[in-house]
């Protein structure tokens, strides 16, 4: 088969696809959640996970994605503390200092508690943890409330201050 003949054919499967997915009229946007990843990192390698999580994280469309760089003593201090909230987010993801030092292999995923959140956040969640464990490779995985008492515990501080 040609060059011609076969971008013919990837041209009509593509616009088959696209007329059976919508085509034309309108399309239901699924529900954007707002986001706001905190990073606590200085190394160079961890500040490139973040901002490859970040741009990965937005691209899937469901995230309307905020960011904080904020400097922390420890892991596990409380890593806004002191600034005021802009609005109040639906997800908080930590990336703490210790995944430099290795001392923290976790990303923490702050949310209201999951009774009080709708199905589509819970599935926008597992996204985002899903990508966030590809994009550490190892050197860190991605839990949220149901699953760690860390993120827990920021998510009860975090709510009590208005972020979340």
């Amino acid at each position: 088969m040609s060059k011609r003949a076969s971008a013919i054919v990837f041209f009509a499967l593509l616009l088959g696809g696209w007329l059976a997915l919508g085509g034309f009229g309108q399309q239901e946007q699924p529900p954007r959640f707002d986001l706001l990843i905190v990073d606590e990192t200085r190394t160079f390698n961890s500040s490139i996970r973040v901002e490859v999580l970040a741009r990965a994280v937005k691209g899937t469309g469901l995230f309307e994605l905020s960011a904080r760089i904020v400097q922390v003593d420890s892991s596990f201090a409380h890593p806004l503390q002191g600034l005021e909230p802009d609005r109040r987010y639906d997800v908080i993801l930590v990336v703490p200092r210790g995944i430099d030092e290795q001392t923290v292999r976790q990303l923490w995923i702050a949310t209201r508690p999951l009774t009080e959140v709708s199905p589509g956040l819970r599935q926008a969640v597992g996204l985002l943890q899903e990508i966030a464990n590809k994009v550490f490779q190892g050197a860190a995985e991605a839990v949220d409330v149901a699953e760690d008492l860390i993120p827990g515990f920021f998510a009860t501080i975090f709510i009590r201050e208005g972020w979340l």
